[in-house]
């Protein structure tokens, strides 16, 4: 299956509507879809303004993928721009461990926890 498909799938499955047993916990939940023609700030400033207007008791947590493969476009550019923004350095390794979004987290300093996923095909 295609990567944009299963992501497709995944995100229909826990943020659509239904009856489930799930119920409670999605009540805790919130799921948005945003758009930006610089989404690696976006995602930075969104993180920054959840944290700063949520309850000290409760965690911001983001989850974001890392794989590259198939991708249509490239934040390489947009994450430097994050890195000199922030008078910051980064290994090569963090973007190609943590991906181009939990990279750029990681050089924003923000204050949420970060879950890294990547599918594996089964063998």
């Amino acid at each position: 299956m295609a990567s944009v498909t299963a992501d497709n799938v995944a995100w229909e499955r826990y943020t659509l509507p239904a009856d489930t047993k799930d119920s409670d916990v999605m009540t805790r939940i919130t799921f948005s879809t945003v758009s930006s023609a610089r989404p690696l700030h976006k995602i930075v400033d969104l993180v920054a303004e959840l944290s700063t207007h949520s309850p000290q008791t409760k965690n911001v947590i983001v989850m974001t993928g890392r794989s590259r493969r198939m991708a249509v476009e490239s934040h390489t550019s947009e994450l430097q721009e994050l890195i000199t923004e922030r008078g910051a350095s980064m290994s090569s390794m963090v973007p190609k461990t943590l991906g181009d979004v939990g990279a750029a987290l990681v050089v924003s300093g923000a204050p949420a926890s970060l879950l890294v996923l990547q599918a594996a095909s089964s063998s």
